[in-house]
């Protein structure tokens, strides 16, 4: 279990590089499907919690041009990486990392439209302090996607339910119009839960 921690869950030194490699080339599809849930606009502010190696925030800036994207990671490695791979978007001024937690954003009430994480939320210290973090720097009518494609099982059904208690964790916390997307990848399937604020 360290070994994974080090390499996938708190990413550090070279087990760290190591996952954060394998993260970024096994994710294409699964990262495209979930950027295709959120109706990003070309003027959003978007955070990422939880980035990785960046994958996402890359993918989200060739849409968002006009926008600025934040995000936070626990992982100084991450931080590192991911500013090397967006190093053209932070060097305009459109993209801000820094290393962070969930339940302590650095951001001010209602300063995003979207707040996304991709298999982050299974090792935030708690989750219900995490979204009510998120709901805080939501504008109104903002949008938040938590989505999951956890490692440990491949058992659909079980995937399924963990998406359920995401559903019911935003339901927990006030978001309104919540609703589980699900996706039958090979060789683990994810869930995405998503509420408007």
């Amino acid at each position: 279990m360290k070994i994974l921690d080090a390499a996938f869950g708190h990413p550090r030194g070279v087990l760290g590089r190591l996952g954060a490699m394998i993260m970024a080339r096994m994710a294409g599809k699964r990262n495209a499907w979930f950027i295709s849930l959120l109706d990003i606009q070309r003027n959003d502010h978007i955070l990422e919690v939880g980035f990785g190696p960046g994958t996402v925030l890359q993918a989200i800036s060739d849409i968002d041009t006009d926008g600025f994207i934040a995000g936070i990671d626990a992982s100084p490695l991450m931080v590192k990486q991911a500013s090397k791979r967006n190093a053209a978007a932070v060097g305009a001024g459109r993209m801000q990392l820094q290393q962070g937690f969930v339940q302590s954003l650095p951001y001010e009430d209602e300063s995003f439209d979207k707040v996304v994480s991709i298999n982050s939320v299974h090792i935030w210290p708690d989750k219900s302090v995490g979204v009510k973090e998120i709901r805080r720097v939501l504008k109104p009518g903002g949008l938040i996607a938590l989505a999951l494609q956890p490692p440990q099982t491949r058992d659909e059904g079980k995937i399924r339910q963990l998406g359920v208690e995401l559903v019911e964790l935003l339901n927990a916390t006030s978001f309104q119009r919540t609703r589980l997307e699900f996706k039958p990848f090979k060789p683990i399937a994810c869930v995405c839960a998503l509420g408007i604020k």
